[in-house]
C-alpha cells in the first residue's frame, strides 16, 4: 500500500476583510510566480510528517488523543505578515499570530505524541503562522519587498482555534487535497 503524504494542523478559516487584503496582494504580486493558497486550506502547521504507512495513521491518533491536552475553543489575533526563505529566494508568504502560547503548547504536545508513535522529530524553530502562498520564482524583487513591507499590517482580526487534526495531503493540479484522517474538538 502507497504512503500516506501526513501532518498536523490546525484549521483556520478566516473573515472577508483577511480575504480582501489577501485579494489586494495577489493583485499586487500579480507578475509573480506564486501558489496562492485556497482559503479553504488555511490552517497552522503544528508538525509536518511526510511520508506515512497508512498502518501507522491509527498509532498516531491514538498518541494525539492520549497526549495533546485539548483546550477550550480560543481566539488569537493575526499578528504580522511577511515572508519565509534566502532572501534571492523567498519560499512562502504567511501571516504570523499575536498569541503563540497555546499554538507553542500544542506543538509541544503533539511533537511528543509523534515520537511514542516512533516518528523522530526534528530539532526546528516552531513560528505559527497561517501560509498565504508559496513563491515559485521572482521576476521583480524588489517589487515583491515593497509589497511585502506594506502589506505587514493588512491582514488584522482574530481567529477561532477550534480542532486539531491529523491530515492526509495528497497533491492535485488544482491544488492539494486535505483529507481529515483524525480530529480532535477542542472543548466548549
Amino acid at each position: 500500500m502507497e504512503n500516506y503524504r501526513t501532518f498536523v494542523g490546525i484549521p483556520v478559516k478566516v473573515d472577508g476583510n483577511f480575504l480582501k487584503a489577501r485579494d489586494r496582494l495577489k493583485v499586487l504580486l500579480g507578475g509573480e510566480r506564486i501558489s496562492w493558497v485556497n482559503p479553504e486550506n488555511y490552517h497552522v502547521t503544528l508538525r509536518f510528517i511526510g511520508d506515512t504507512d497508512p498502518g501507522l495513521v491509527k498509532t498516531i491518533g491514538a498518541a494525539l488523543r492520549e497526549q495533546v491536552t485539548i483546550p477550550r475553543k480560543t481566539e488569537t489575533a493575526f499578528g504580522q505578515a511577511g515572508c519565509f526563505g534566502p532572501r534571492k529566494n523567498p519560499r512562502v508568504v504567511y501571516v504570523g499570530f499575536e498569541e503563540n502560547e497555546i499554538l507553542a503548547s500544542m506543538k509541544h504536545e503533539v511533537d511528543r505524541a509523534l515520537e511514542t508513535s516512533g516518528i523522530s522529530v526534528p530539532d526546528q524553530e516552531f513560528r505559527a503562522h497561517l501560509t498565504l502562498g508559496r513563491v515559485r520564482s521572482l521576476r521583480d524583487s524588489g517589487l515583491f519587498y515593497r509589497t511585502i513591507g506594506e502589506m505587514k499590517v493588512w491582514f488584522t482580526g482574530r481567529v477561532l482555534l477550534e480542532k486539531l487534526i491529523l491530515y492526509r495531503s495528497e497533491l492535485a493540479k488544482g491544488g492539494p487535497v486535505y483529507t481529515p484522517l483524525e480530529v480532535l474538538h477542542f472543548e466548549g
